[in-house]
């Protein structure tokens, strides 16, 4: 059974829990590893700035009748979902591991999003377009810590 075609507003939803659950991991990972809380929570702020700036593209660029006649074909949400749970005693590594993987995955999200609605309208990838490439460079400066941390 193959997975149906998301809707502009499911990728939308989509991207709202994958920012808010990145938010809530990196707001344990301020908890658990102070040396780089500050870091941490400047990704939870970064977060929320995504958030805003998609869906208020979204909501400045989305008519019901485009919304009806558009869908992200080839997205598949399922293939960029991420873990964001800490086991109890995660090493400081292993938690960063993790999250270079989640930047990964989100990173391949909006810039995969960013292409299949290149026909929607400039603005919507143009947004997506944006917050891959702040996800990706959280993602280097996670990176940067883990090889630090080795």
């Amino acid at each position: 059974m193959s997975e149906s075609v998301p809707t502009a507003s499911a990728i939308i939803n989509f991207s709202e829990k994958l920012e808010d659950d990145s938010s809530r991991f990196y707001e344990k990972l301020a908890e658990r590893f102070g040396q780089n809380k500050e870091l941490f929570l400047s990704f939870v702020q970064e977060g929320r700035k995504n958030k805003v700036l998609v869906t208020r593209t979204y909501r400045e660029t989305i008519t019901d009748a485009l919304e009806a006649c558009f869908s992200f074909k080839g997205l598949r949400v399922s293939d960029y979902t991420a873990q964001t749970d800490l086991t109890e005693g995660i090493s400081c590594a292993d938690a960063l591991k993790i999250a270079v993987q989640l930047e990964e995955r989100a990173c391949r999200f909006y810039s995969d999003a960013a292409e299949c609605g290149k026909s929607l309208l400039a603005t919507i990838p143009r947004a997506f377009k944006k917050v891959a490439e702040v996800r990706n460079k959280r993602k280097l400066k996670i990176a940067s810590l883990l090889e630090s941390a080795k």
